[in-house]
């Protein structure tokens, strides 16, 4: 399959038509296939919607296709399309719950307006605590060292020039969060307070959707930031202690929950 991956923030119309258009081309050029599509940005700010929705119709043309949220076909895969709540932290983060059909979304307001614990956010907190460091604001740990040597800093203040010369803020960034894990592999006191601080706005995340559930609420996981393991689950799993939600490992990747809303579609015309 051909590479490249699609958001409308960060790329050109034409780019995403092109990635999407060869992509299911490669799939099935015959064009008998039924898409099921889950996009990131595809939510509640209608210009977005509208844009997706018009480079879907150029890519897909020709195709019988379906639009999701990229979270709603995560939630799917990781519930098996039952009811509960997925959080997802990669380069974003977003909590997403589905409760008799009707689904309910937290955070995912962008790098620039939220995104707390993803793995953005803690490269920018991974930077602010090495800022701190170099000023005796905070005591200098392996943290200090790792990042100077990590970002190739010739001295403590190259870190300024570092990042506005980054060519993708939003991606750079969120990179930067395995250096964190790195260090708390070391147990540096910062990098698991980081984990700590992180765990604590995803479980606000899923506090608020859960609120709105009367019975034990099974919540699944996806995205980098959960690759870290127990330094990210464990805490979460403390943050969520006072609520009746459980961690649940997820039951499928998201390519299987696009393939069951794709059955429930099917079903759905089958029976008219």
């Amino acid at each position: 399959m051909a590479a490249g991956s699609i958001h409308i923030l960060t790329q050109s119309k034409q780019e995403s038509v092109c990635i999407l258009k060869e992509n299911v081309t490669l799939l099935d050029p015959s064009k008998k296939s039924l898409i099921i599509a889950g996009l990131a940005g595809y939510g509640n700010q209608e210009d977005l919607r509208k844009q997706i929705e018009d480079i879907c119709q150029e890519a897909f043309e020709g195709y019988t296709y379906l639009l999701y949220n990229d979270v709603q076909i995560a939630l799917a895969g990781a519930l098996a399309n039952q009811d509960g709540i997925v959080v997802i932290a990669g380069t974003g983060s977003i909590a997403y719950s589905c409760l008799n059909g009707q689904t309910k979304r937290c955070g995912g307001w962008g790098y620039q307006l939220g995104d707390e614990g993803s793995a953005y956010w803690m490269g920018k907190e991974l930077m602010k605590i090495y800022c701190q460091q170099v000023d005796g604001r905070l005591e200098k740990t392996k943290l200090y060292d790792k990042v100077k040597e990590s970002l190739l800093l010739e001295n403590d203040y190259d870190i300024i020039s570092y990042r506005h010369h980054l060519q993708n803020e939003r991606k750079d960034i969120a990179l930067l969060a395995k250096i964190n894990y790195e260090l708390a592999l070391e147990n540096d006191l910062y990098a698991l307070q980081i984990y700590k601080n992180a765990a604590s706005y995803l479980g606000q995340l899923i506090e608020v959707l859960a609120r709105d559930f009367h019975q034990p609420i099974p919540v699944s996981y996806i995205g980098g930031v959960f690759q870290a393991g127990e330094y990210i689950l464990k805490p979460l799993e403390e943050t969520l202690q006072t609520t009746s939600c459980y961690l649940q490992s997820p039951l499928y990747p998201p390519e299987y929950g696009a393939y069951l809303l794709g059955c429930m579609y099917t079903q759905k015309i089958l029976k008219k």
